[in-house]
């Protein structure tokens, strides 16, 4: 018999911080875009959020009738990246609406219409080791069947591009974003592949199949919060004593300050 478990890691982070590093050369000022329509712009990131939001509404002007009309709040959330030529990404922009109904054709036209959005040049630009992430949040009430503007606080405010930098295992080098990641998978994968035990109740009553592991990696790098969800607590009461074991990790940081960072973990069981 044959036994195995297959691991994928995807990272999630979500969480705004306000905070300052001792060393703030790397991280302030914070990097900016400027578009074309933004080129006279006193505030280039206030002129960058406005130009988005102007086509985050033409697109919800038009599924506003076929939203849920259970949800009074509609939640938008944008987040890209730039190419090495310093233009918008178009693989790496993610967009997000809090209405499933809405959410694919939302999520489709609105990134389409940012890849066309054309950066006439950047301003502060990082290294490619501190390749920044533009994050840009949208609420809406809706009451009165309206699409009503909800003011973010100064922490959701945008203020050009944030450096993220990845949690990392004792002893690992940062090197940059990307190798940062892949390291971090690959002995990520190694812990759990050197503590697996398939339980023998789970192996005689022939249960098997995906358990997804959600955790946190706290400001001081330290593992807790770790929920799971799969076909059969014995499935999951052995990825929770995986992740349980993870050392104290090097904690991840954004813009230099140390972040909580949540993480999500699928591991299928195969008999």
């Amino acid at each position: 018999m044959k036994i195995k478990a297959s691991i994928l890691l995807i990272v999630c982070t979500f969480i705004s911080m306000n905070c300052f590093s001792q060393d703030d050369s790397i991280y302030f000022p914070q990097e900016e875009i400027i578009i074309d329509e933004c080129a006279d712009a006193l505030d280039k990131n206030e002129c960058l959020s406005l130009k988005i939001e102007e086509e985050v509404l033409v697109i919800l002007e038009d599924l506003f009738k076929k939203r849920n009309q259970e949800i009074d709040t509609l939640k938008t959330r944008i987040t890209f990246e730039l190419n090495d030529l310093n233009q918008i990404n178009d693989e790496r922009i993610h967009s997000y609406i809090n209405d499933k109904k809405l959410n694919k054709k939302f999520t489709r036209e609105l990134n389409q219409r940012i890849a066309e959005l054309h950066v006439l040049r950047v301003d502060n630009k990082k290294t490619d080791n501190y390749r920044p992430n533009y994050f840009l949040n949208y609420d809406y009430s809706t009451s009165n069947n309206k699409l009503n503007k909800i003011p973010l606080d100064s922490n959701s405010t945008f203020k050009g591009g944030t450096i993220e930098e990845t949690p990392l295992f004792p002893n690992q080098p940062r090197v940059n974003a990307l190798t940062d990641r892949r390291t971090f998978n690959s002995l990520m994968q190694q812990h759990i592949g050197s503590n697996f035990n398939y339980p023998k109740e789970a192996i005689a009553k022939r249960v098997s199949g995906r358990v997804s592991i959600m955790f946190t990696i706290d400001k001081e790098g330290n593992v807790g919060d770790i929920k799971t969800k799969g076909p059969a607590p014995i499935l999951e009461n052995e990825a929770r004593r995986i992740i349980s074991l993870l050392p104290k990790l090097q904690p991840g940081h954004q813009n230099g300050a140390p972040k909580k960072v949540p993480y999500s973990i699928p591991i299928n069981f195969k008999l």
